[in-house]
């Protein structure tokens, strides 16, 4: 498990989190329920959501006692989707590849040596391993991160490599950067990453990455389940994926030429 980073503010923390906890149930809430879901005492919850209402972030209903993101919410942040992430569907596409697999489907981008999961939909599997969005994992013990690491140049694969293995957050040894520069050459040639055990012993995960024009921050697509539901499936998931994605799904032209 990752361990709380002691830099981090923890109302800035936890203001963040409220707003992906909106993010995932799309309805008005009240203090308990954001309290219970995100496991913050009443008393805290309650003085950040009365805080955000109170700067216009959040719409306070007398009527029932609810709290749910206001318009400035929702217009924050429109100039980073326009200019560098062209992805309008990708949620819409993320919740259909999520219905038909049953998976956990998560979107991840690479950030300082780690992959962070951007966007998560639980999946509906009866057993299923939980992923939270904003979570991050060493990027070369991530399915997802591998993913990513086959979209760069061998140059910046071998750097980004480098940097991953001074956050490594296995209890076992890591393995050598060649191994890994080996492992990520053979997902660039065949366009999509597949590990099991990497984190969760009985978890496995199918990632790809995503092509995205104008380049942009790189990001991969991964389905988490346990691993005997990939068993004798693996190709069928991955075509899933990819329908679902559509133009997306095809990767980008960097994993092509390395291939």
């Amino acid at each position: 498990m990752q361990k709380a980073d002691p830099s981090v503010v923890k109302s800035a923390a936890r203001t963040l989190e409220i707003f992906e906890y909106f993010d995932e149930v799309r309805r008005p809430a009240h203090i308990q329920d954001v309290a219970i879901a995100l496991g913050y005492p009443h008393s805290s919850t309650a003085a950040l959501l009365r805080s955000l209402a109170e700067l216009g972030y959040l719409e306070f209903s007398p009527e029932d006692k609810t709290f749910f993101p206001s318009i400035r919410v929702s217009l924050l942040g429109h100039w980073v989707g326009d200019e560098i992430l062209p992805l309008r569907r990708i949620q819409q596409q993320m919740r259909d590849i999520a219905h038909k697999t049953q998976m956990t489907v998560v979107l991840g981008a690479a950030s300082g040596g780690y992959c962070q999961y951007v966007r998560v939909i639980e999946g509906t599997t009866p057993i299923r391993y939980h992923v939270k969005a904003g979570a991050r994992r060493c990027l070369v013990r991530s399915t997802l991160g591998r993913a990513l690491l086959a979209t760069e140049s061998p140059v910046r694969r071998a750097a980004l490599i480098a940097e991953a293995l001074t956050v490594w957050d296995g209890d076992e040894a890591p393995p050598s950067p060649e191994d890994i520069a080996r492992d990520v050459a053979q997902v660039a040639a065949r366009g999509h990453a597949f590990n099991t055990g990497l984190v969760n012993a009985q978890a496995a995960m199918l990632a790809i990455p995503l092509a995205i024009s104008p380049p942009a921050r790189p990001l991969a697509l991964g389905l988490a389940a346990p691993k005997d539901l990939f068993r004798g499936r693996r190709q069928e998931v991955l075509q899933i994926m990819r329908d679902g994605l559509g133009s997306l799904g095809s990767g980008p032209s960097s994993v092509q030429q390395s291939a």
